[in-house]
C-alpha cells in the first residue's frame, strides 16, 4: 500500500477539523489550552452559578492517586494519568477508541475567582472542582 492510502478519507478529516475549531471557539474566553498533543485528554464542562464557577471532568480510569488540581499563577491545571486495557477473550482487536496516557488540562482562571477557597470532589469517575466568586463578586438570586 502506498503511504499516502493510510490517511484518513476526506469527510473524516473536514470532521475532525470542524470537532478540534469548535473546542478551540468554546473554550477560547477561559483560554483553554492544550499544551500538547496527548493520546487521550478529558472533556470538560464549565458552567457558572451566582457564586461559583463549577468545572466538571470526566475521567473514566482515572484513579484519584493518579491525579492533581492545583492553580498555578492565575491557571487552573488538571494533570493526571489513565491506563487502559484492552481486553479479548475470543477473536481478535479491530478497533480501540478509548485512550490511555497522561492528560493536562489548563484553563485561565478569572479575576473573581477565590483562589484560596477552591474544592475539589472526586466520585464515580467525574472530577468537579468548585471555585468560589470573591465576596464583591456574588450576585444574589
Amino acid at each position: 500500500m502506498a503511504k499516502d492510502e493510510w490517511r484518513l478519507p476526506f469527510p473524516t478529516q473536514l470532521s475532525q477539523e470542524v470537532d478540534r475549531l469548535f473546542d478551540e471557539m468554546i473554550h477560547r474566553p477561559w483560554r483553554s489550552v492544550r499544551t500538547t498533543v496527548e493520546e487521550w485528554s478529558p472533556q470538560i464542562d464549565l458552567y457558572e452559578t451566582p457564586n461559583a464557577f463549577i468545572l466538571e471532568a470526566d475521567l473514566p480510569g482515572v484513579q484519584e492517586h493518579e491525579m492533581s488540581v492545583t492553580i498555578d499563577n492565575g491557571d487552573l491545571l488538571l494533570q493526571g494519568q489513565r491506563t487502559v486495557t484492552h481486553r479479548v477473550s475470543h477473536g481478535s482487536f479491530h478497533y480501540s477508541e478509548r485512550r490511555s496516557g497522561s492528560f493536562l488540562r489548563r484553563v485561565r482562571l478569572p479575576s473573581s475567582v477565590d483562589q484560596t477557597a477552591v474544592k475539589v470532589e472526586f466520585s464515580s469517575g467525574v472530577l468537579r472542582v468548585t471555585l468560589p466568586k470573591l465576596p464583591q463578586e456574588r450576585r444574589d438570586v
